[in-house]
């Protein structure tokens, strides 16, 4: 198990070891239906949906052309 701060900083790291060691973008952490959302916090199940759908976002942009800066740009102007 890794730990961070939140989640997402825990998990960042793991994709990025994975990718960098084998070549292979992890696209899942086991997270089943997506659409039950729950806001319950930064290291909840809602976290762990927000994860899997950037593992998800990451991994189909890039299969139809779209880069990590792409996506950051996107999730920046969408944010705020």
């Amino acid at each position: 198990m890794r730990t961070g701060p939140n989640l997402l900083d825990a998990v960042a790291p793991v994709c990025a070891e994975v990718r960098a060691a084998s070549g292979v973008l992890m696209t899942d952490l086991g997270v089943e239906g997506l659409w039950e959302w729950t806001a319950d916090g930064r290291d909840g199940q809602g976290a762990a949906i927000v994860a899997q759908l950037l593992l998800m976002a990451a991994e189909r942009a890039s299969l139809i052309g779209y880069s990590v800066d792409d996506l950051v740009r996107f999730l920046r102007t969408a944010a705020g």
